[in-house]
């Protein structure tokens, strides 16, 4: 703990210091009761089958389909984002996790 109300994050490269019931720059990370804990952990956002093209996956079983989940959360600013006029609101961005379907 840096101090009595704040504690420093060390998940990313930005090092937030965090007030009690507050979030760092990513939206997903908050101090509760002086620990750093995840708010989005288990908190879909989004889902979508997607074509495997699509992933960086698109050489592994081609023509296949993969389920792409995602909540919030994001430390960066990407400009180019197709899904950050409406994830980028006060704390909120996308971390995608790809599962594939065969």
């Amino acid at each position: 703990m840096t101090d009595e109300t704040r504690v420093r994050c060390n998940i990313c490269p930005y090092f937030c210091n965090i007030k009690e019931g507050n979030f760092g720059i990513c939206g997903a990370r908050t101090n509760k009761n002086g620990e750093i804990v995840a708010d989005n952990y288990g908190k879909i956002t989004s889902i979508a089958l997607d074509p495997i093209e699509k992933k960086p996956l698109r050489r592994f079983h081609p023509g296949s389909n993969i389920l792409s989940v995602g909540s919030y959360g994001c430390n960066f600013r990407c400009s180019f984002v197709r899904t950050g006029q409406y994830l980028w609101k006060e704390r909120i961005g996308t971390i995608f996790i790809s599962l594939l379907l065969i």
